[in-house]
């Protein structure tokens, strides 16, 4: 899969319904697509169907089958999961349960993230993003180093 970056605003029509920008769509290839809710709540993740089989075998490996936090996490993720399914013109509906909880509304942001895409509600993202240059001016690595090139 080739990697998809950058920031798209775009709107849903009228009844709701949402095109993944091309750009985005084309590297997700021909598999089908799945969505996952993010753990705090603010944007889905979409990605296609060879990352969600690479993210559920990560997840799942070296995973007792004892209940525990471990198992509790990866429920979380699977229950969390659902297939979007494209009309004929490329479009797709978030069911409503999701679209109230991550407050979407039609105007939206998808953010390329490497093997997946991001789509927030544009108010959420802005707020989002506010905090972040409020926090840091400066992006940083994993283990807290300033991100050079």
């Amino acid at each position: 899969m080739k990697p998809v970056f950058g920031l798209i605003n775009i709107q849903a029509d009228e009844r709701g319904r949402i095109r993944i920008p091309a750009l985005y769509r084309a590297s997700l290839g021909e598999t089908k697509i799945y969505a996952f809710k993010n753990k705090k709540g603010k944007y889905l993740s979409i990605f296609g169907e060879d990352t969600l089989n690479d993210l559920l075998g990560k997840l799942s490996d070296g995973v007792d089958v004892e209940e525990g936090d471990s198992v509790g996490d990866i429920r979380d993720v699977y229950m969390n999961i659902f297939e979007i399914i494209e009309d004929k013109q490329g479009r797709f509906t978030i069911p409503q349960y999701l679209r109230d909880e991550l407050k979407i509304t039609r105007d939206l942001v998808f953010i390329g993230m490497g093997k997946k895409i991001e789509m927030w509600d544009k108010a959420v993202y802005d707020e989002y993003a506010a905090e972040r240059r409020m926090k840091s001016g400066t992006v940083t690595t994993r283990d807290g180093k300033p991100l050079t090139y």
